[in-house]
């Protein structure tokens, strides 16, 4: 699943991909639960007697419902299995980039502890060359101290004594520079000292001018790069996880409405179209609430698993520049290490030259260090895997035993093999039967004409979805251009996006234009159109009729076809469908 596997280039999932993905864990699984189908007798009528359309229908629902059970049952084992593998390599890049800033961190803080010992050993070093020592053999290295005894040396050579016993201390240390007895050799050992101090001090101004200012730069930026890193991964994978819950959502929503009608009778189905509006349940998985139509509820799961496959190829792209972005990082960080340490390292070397058996083989090994792209991009895929294996065998040793996969709604005892297809549009559903683009206009004084994309459904719902206002079509428009314009683009965490602010869209809200904007019962609805000598023939009246606890109630809406054939069409597919 992470780039360098491969994996996740494969968003559009086809019947035998998924075959092929879910194999293994269904090899695995041991279902015994009961077979959940719905079945229909030969005949098709033993629940509609002297209702030849009603069953027929029926058997195509139960056609339908059949197959998409199996097509959800195999996508999900794949998409299951992708999604795991996926999580748990982004879980094992992610301890790999907080690794290399901590080795980082520490290559900082080694080399500064170094050279701030460095700094307290020239200090101390350089004390001694000037002889501002107490009387306990302790370097003095405060810069008020060291004045007080610089001064005592010079009133000591003046009046040719210790003076007075106020400055004991510091006089008896400043003595010794005036002790002929101290001879040469004592003389050498503090220029010794100096000299040492000097060459500490060349190696210190090396090190604060060219070694720590970029080491602290790469770090600072590696802070930055994980940061973006972290929030641009996370991101993806809540957006994979949240497109995956959406259509786990859906199919929920449509088999539960597939199982209500077809296990109804013919009056039964009636009744609920014709009570769908009044004190209807409230479904959270419904995309409309009190809308009864089955078509509308495939159309969202049908569109979901299309939603689910682009999340899938777009995000498979981001993580593949995700992981390509941080091999090169992780190239340049090691790089840059390297010669950062080895140009530390051979400034000690200088000062070293008495401790070679100290120094050598660190240096000889910062040198043989390979550092061959190939090698370094293996020794990272390595590095990860191997932290991959270790997450895995932790979470496998706790877990739970009563731990178990909970079976999704209507998906046990399916044959997968029926689900070897590609989910088609919407539009060409078996639950739908006409689809229009036409203009519609309420009856309040201040209604305008509307475009709108009309769909007459098996189930004897007319749906209407309003068209963005971005959208340029006209009635007479096909269909499908005006249903493809409901569809928003599908945007991804990117990289650029996340350095830019952007907010990153959520998964929840994709579906918002897929709802209808208006639902009739065709079943209590009357249709009429205008007489052909009228001023606007080509327009026709719906009025339905709603049912209520207190009082019964209509609701009207105007529509109008380019033409007049156009409209005499339309009512009748309107009439044939009640």
């Amino acid at each position: 699943c992470v780039a360098g596997r491969n994996t996740l280039n494969q968003p559009n999932m086809s019947a035998n991909d998924a075959e092929e993905a879910a194999s293994s864990a269904a090899a695995d699984d041991d279902v015994t639960t009961a077979v959940e189908n719905l079945e229909v007798s030969s005949n098709g009528s033993k629940d509609f007697p002297n209702q030849p359309i009603l069953a027929e229908m029926h058997q195509k629902r139960s056609a339908t419902h059949s197959k998409l059970r199996a097509y959800e049952a195999k996508r999900r084992a794949a998409y299951e299995s992708k999604l795991q593998s996926s999580s748990l390599y982004w879980r094992a890049f992610r301890t790999l980039m907080h690794d290399s800033l901590l080795e980082t961190q520490k290559a900082d803080a080694l080399l500064r502890g170094w050279t701030h010992a460095s700094e307290t050993y020239e200090m101390s070093m350089r004390s001694v060359g000037e002889w501002c020592i107490d009387e306990k053999g302790v370097p003095v290295t405060d810069a008020k101290k060291k004045k007080k005894i610089l001064d005592a040396q010079e009133a000591s050579a003046a009046v040719g004594g210790t003076g007075g016993d106020g400055a004991k201390t510091l006089l008896a240390a400043a003595g010794y520079t005036t002790e002929e007895k101290c001879g040469t050799m004592i003389k050498s050992l503090a220029n010794s000292a100096s000299s040492v101090a000097n060459q500490y001090s060349d190696m210190i101004k090396t090190m604060n001018s060219e070694v720590l200012p970029e080491l602290s730069s790469l770090l600072e930026q590696l802070k930055s790069d994980v940061l973006v890193m972290e929030k641009l991964g996370d991101s993806i994978m809540h957006e994979l996880e949240m497109a995956e819950e959406e259509v786990c959502s859906a199919w929920l929503a449509y088999y539960n409405k597939a199982m209500e009608f077809c296990g109804s009778s013919a009056s039964d189905i009636k009744t609920k179209q014709a009570g769908a509006r009044v004190g209807a349940p409230v479904d959270p998985n419904a995309v409309v609430h009190g809308c009864t139509d089955v078509w509308v509820d495939e159309m969202r799961y049908r569109m979901a698993v299309a939603f689910l496959s682009s999340v899938w190829e777009k995000c498979s792209s981001e993580l593949s520049k995700l992981f390509l972005s941080m091999k090169d990082a992780e190239c340049n960080r090691r790089n840059r290490i390297k010669e950062l340490l080895i140009k530390a390292t051979q400034r000690q070397e200088r000062l070293w030259l008495g401790l070679p058996g100290v120094v050598t083989p660190i240096l000889k090994d910062l040198i043989e260090w390979p550092m061959e792209r190939k090698i370094v991009e293996d020794d990272v895929q390595s590095s990860i895997r191997a932290r991959a294996q270790s997450i895995q065998r932790d979470e496998t040793e706790h877990k739970k035993a009563d731990d178990s996969t909970v079976k999704a709604a209507g998906l046990t005892g399916v044959n997968m093999k029926d689900g070897n297809f590609e989910l088609s549009s919407p539009l060409v559903s078996d639950l739908m039967s006409r689809a229009k683009v036409i203009e519609k206009r309420g009856t309040g004084l201040m209604s305008t004409w509307k475009v709108t994309l009309a769909i007459v459904t098996e189930d004897s719902f007319l749906q209407l979805f309003d068209l963005p206002s971005s959208c340029k079509l006209h009635p007479g428009s096909a269909p499908e251009v005006a249903f493809q314009n409901l569809i928003p683009p599908v945007i991804v965490p990117s990289l650029e996006g996340i350095k830019g602010g952007i907010k990153i869209p959520s998964a929840k809200t994709w579906f918002d234009n897929l709802a209808p904007t208006e639902s009739f019962v065709l079943s209590n609805c009357t249709v009429s159109i205008k007489d052909v000598t009228a001023k606007d023939p080509n327009t026709f009246e719906l009025i339905e009729a709603l049912s209520g606890k207190m009082m019964a109630r209509t609701r009207k809406m105007q529509f109008r076809a380019v033409t007049r054939e156009e409209a005499v069409d339309f009512v009748e597919a309107l009439k044939k469908s009640k």
